[in-house]
C-alpha cells in the first residue's frame, strides 16, 4: 500500500515492479528550464516545473534529459490511461537515484523503504537503484513513474499482478531520435540490455514451471519467485493489452478506478468467467509464438463470429488458411476418443528478401530451413482441449503436411497454422485450402 513517512528528503513506502503498452505515436516534449543544484548532503540536484532529480550520481546528458522523457510519457500515459482533465493538474515527483546504496543506507536515508532492490514509488517519490546498463536503469525510472501515475490517476494500481504488469509493460520502452516510445516489444535482446524478460519466461517454459494464466492474475505478491513473477505479470498485460479481441475489455479494468487490492481484478476476472476456457487457448497460442520479434497482431488466434461444431459422419469441412498469420482455429470440434483426418493443399510464400527473390513452400514446408524441428512452412495443427484450462506451454504439435489424422483424449478444438516464427509472419502471402473429416478407425 501506498503511504508516506518522512526523513531527510520525506521518504515513503510501497512495493515495485515493471510493463509494455503500444502506443503510436512519439510525441517531442516541449522546452524545460531546469536548474542543477548541490544538496545539503553534497549530491547533485536537477529541479525543473515537473521533476526533481535528487542522485550522488554525476548529471551526465542522460539524466538531464529524464524531465524531457518524463513529458513525453505522459503524453502516451494520457492516451493508455485517459484520465479525467482535473488529474492532469499538478503533477509533480521526486526521484531519487541511488548509485552508492550504502552511503544513502549509512545516511539513514533508507530506513523507510522496505527491502529496497531496484526500485519504489512511495506517493510522489520515487526510487531508482543504478543499473549496469543505461537502458534498465531508464526503464526503471518509467516503471515507477507508471506506478505513480496510476496512484496520481487511478488511486492504486490494482493486484500485484497488474500493477507489476502494467508498468513493465509500460516501462519497457524504445529510445529513437531523442525520444522514447513506451510500451516497446524488443526484436532483439541488444535493443533491451539487462531486460531479460523473454529468457527468464523461456526458462520456465522449458522447465515446466510456467504458471497458468489464472495463477498469474491470482499472484499474492510479487516477492516469492520475483523476476519470474515480473515476467510472466508482463507478458499477461501484453496479451491483454495487444490482442485485438480482448484489450478493449482490458482498457475497463486499467482505465477504472483502482486500490491495491485484489477486488478490480475480481470483478474483471467474473466477467471473463464464461469465456474463461477459449481465453486460456488464446493465451497458450500467445506463448507458444512468444519471443523477441513476435508480430502480436498476426500472432493473436481470434475467434471472430466462428460458430464452433461437430462433424457429423460424411459431412466434410473446409478451411482457409492464411499463411500471414499465426494460430488460426478450424471451428471443429473433436470428441473424446474420435479421429479426424486433415488434407491440405496449395503454395504459399514464406520468404521474401530484399532482392526480389521468394521462397514458396507447399504444405510439406522446406527443408532448406527448420523451425522447432520442422521444415519450414509446413503445415501445423494441434487439438486443444476446451475441457479444462490450457497450461503455459508451447503447444506439442502435429506436422499434416498434406494429409494427417489427429485423435482427441479430450473435447478438442482444432487449431492450424503454417510453420514459422511469428517475427517473419509479415512478408507471407497466400492461402492454403484444408479439408476435415471425421476418421475413426483410420491410421495416418
Amino acid at each position: 500500500m501506498t503511504h508516506s513517512a518522512s526523513t531527510s528528503f520525506a521518504l515513503g513506502s510501497r512495493p515495485i515492479c515493471l510493463c509494455l503498452i503500444c502506443v503510436a505515436s512519439i510525441l517531442v516534449a516541449p522546452a524545460f528550464s531546469q536548474n542543477i543544484t548541490k544538496t545539503e548532503l553534497g549530491f547533485n540536484k536537477l529541479t525543473t516545473s515537473r521533476i526533481s532529480i535528487i542522485t550522488d550520481l554525476e548529471l551526465d546528458d542522460e539524466l538531464e534529459r529524464w524531465p524531457v522523457y518524463l513529458d513525453q510519457a505522459i503524453e502516451q500515459w494520457k492516451t493508455v490511461f485517459a484520465p479525467v482533465p482535473i488529474k492532469l493538474e499538478g503533477l509533480q515527483t521526486t526521484i531519487f537515484l541511488i548509485g552508492d546504496k550504502a552511503k544513502w543506507q549509512r545516511l539513514g536515508l533508507l530506513d523507510q523503504l522496505p527491502n529496497l532492490i531496484d526500485g519504489y514509488q512511495a506517493g510522489d517519490q520515487l526510487y531508482v537503484v543504478d543499473q549496469p546498463s543505461t537502458y534498465y536503469r531508464r526503464l526503471l525510472f518509467l516503471h515507477e513513474a507508471t506506478h505513480w501515475i496510476m496512484y496520481r490517476w487511478q488511486g492504486g494500481a490494482g493486484s500485484p499482478w497488474l500493477m507489476e504488469g502494467m508498468a513493465d509493460y509500460l516501462g519497457t520502452h524504445e529510445l529513437r531520435e531523442g525520444s522514447v516510445r513506451l510500451g516497446f516489444f524488443p526484436s532483439r535482446a541488444d535493443q533491451v540490455p539487462y531486460w531479460g524478460r523473454l529468457r527468464l519466461i523461456s526458462d520456465t517454459m522449458n522447465k515446466s514451471s510456467a504458471p497458468k494464466l489464472s495463477e498469474i492474475v491470482a499472484f499474492p505478491d510479487m516477492q516469492e519467485r520475483r523476476m519470474e513473477r515480473y515476467s510472466w505479470s508482463w507478458a499477461a498485460c501484453t496479451f491483454f493489452a495487444t490482442h485485438p479481441e480482448l484489450r478493449e475489455d482490458f482498457q475497463l479494468l486499467y482505465r477504472g478506478q483502482l486500490d491495491y487490492s485484489f477486488e478490480s481484478s475480481a470483478r474483471w476476472l467474473r466477467a471473463l468467467e464464461n469465456d474463461w476456457q477459449k481465453l486460456s487457448i488464446q493465451w497458450r497460442c500467445f506463448v507458444d509464438d512468444l519471443d523477441y520479434g513476435m508480430d502480436m497482431k498476426r500472432s493473436a488466434l481470434e475467434w471472430g463470429s466462428l460458430e464452433n461444431r461437430v462433424l457429423k459422419e460424411d459431412n466434410v469441412a473446409d478451411f482457409t488458411l492464411r499463411a500471414d498469420r499465426g494460430w488460426q482455429s478450424s471451428g471443429i470440434l473433436v470428441e473424446p476418443g474420435e479421429s479426424i483426418e486433415v488434407s491440405a493443399e496449395g503454395r504459399v510464400v514464406v520468404r521474401e528478401f530484399a532482392d526480389g527473390k521468394k521462397w514458396s513452400s507447399e504444405t510439406q514446408g522446406l527443408t532448406v530451413e527448420y523451425h522447432r524441428g520442422k521444415p519450414l512452412g509446413c503445415l501445423l495443427g494441434v487439438l486443444a482441449s476446451v475441457e479444462e484450462e490450457q497450461r503455459t506451454a508451447r503447444w506439442e504439435t502435429v506436422r499434416i503436411g498434406k494429409r494427417a489424422v489427429l485423435t482427441a483424449s479430450q473435447k478438442s478444438i482444432l487449431l492450424l497454422k503454417i510453420n514459422e516464427p511469428s517475427r517473419d509472419l509479415a512478408d507471407n502471402l497466400g492461402t492454403l485450402s484444408v479439408s476435415i473429416r471425421q476418421a475413426n478407425g483410420l491410421k495416418e
